[in-house]
């Protein structure tokens, strides 16, 4: 790892420490330089790659401002996987699998996962706990090589994920993710114990391999004010897009 790299990530922790608070000035970039022992460059690389971050600011003349506080970063595989995610914050994840059927891929599944016309795919129905309480309904359709792997799994699994990597040395390794609210269904409530119209969090997400061949495509329905979505942006890093 690059030396302003290390540089950045002590000036984080100093500040998630309460080292510097929001507001306060960092010391100047020579003061800084001889604190690490490098040079004025790399010290000026540090600083701006906490400024595209959003935690600092500068001004022509004026030692960097602290404005945001860094961010504990999600992985990917945290951000893809239910049960990675709920481990890696001390919770305990759960899983009850509704139902596991074999369909005839319909058009937007042909859309989404680029199949032939006869193809199948693997439809599972899952409901998510979280310290034992269901707070999210998963419709998951696989295209039939993963699939056929899913359909193997134990029931009781907690990472669908882990197991494809770790079992049959399927990675998922990009995903595309789109939020909306959305009421809940009959069948929502009726699994999720909420009423009917609810106001529920959807997660489109679509997966894929290395390669770029889609893998799964899901619609996963959260519980209201049970999860919640933090996103960081700037002038200067902005990976987000209206859809």
């Amino acid at each position: 790892m690059a030396r302003y790299h290390d540089i950045a990530e002590a000036i984080r922790g100093a500040i998630t420490r309460g080292l510097y608070a929001r507001g306060s000035q960092l010391p100047s970039e020579r003061v800084l330089s001889e604190e690490f022992a490098v040079a004025p460059g790399t010290i000026r690389q540090a600083l701006g790659e906490l400024e595209t971050e959003g935690v600092l600011a500068s001004r022509r003349g004026s030692r960097r401002t602290v404005i945001g506080e860094p961010r504990s970063a999600v992985t990917f595989e945290e951000f893809r996987s239910f049960a990675q995610w709920a481990s890696s914050r001390g919770r305990v994840p759960a899983g009850q699998v509704i139902s596991g059927v074999w369909q005839n891929a319909s058009p937007l599944d042909r859309e989404a996962l680029r199949l032939p016309i006869a193809a199948r795919v693997f439809c599972v129905v899952r409901v998510r706990l979280l310290d034992g309480d269901a707070i999210m309904v998963e419709r998951t359709r696989y295209r039939d090589s993963v699939g056929a792997e899913v359909e193997r799994i134990p029931s009781d699994c907690p990472s669908v994920t882990a197991w494809l990597a770790a079992t049959a040395k399927i990675t998922f390794s990009r995903a595309e993710h789109q939020f909306s609210a959305c009421p809940a269904g009959a069948e929502d409530a009726r699994l999720l114990d909420v009423r009917r119209g609810s106001p529920m969090l959807m997660h489109k997400r679509m997966s894929f391999s290395r390669d770029g061949v889609p893998l799964e495509w899901s619609v996963d329905r959260y519980v209201a004010d049970t999860i919640s979505l933090v996103v960081d942006n700037s002038l200067n890093a902005n990976a987000l897009r209206w859809k």
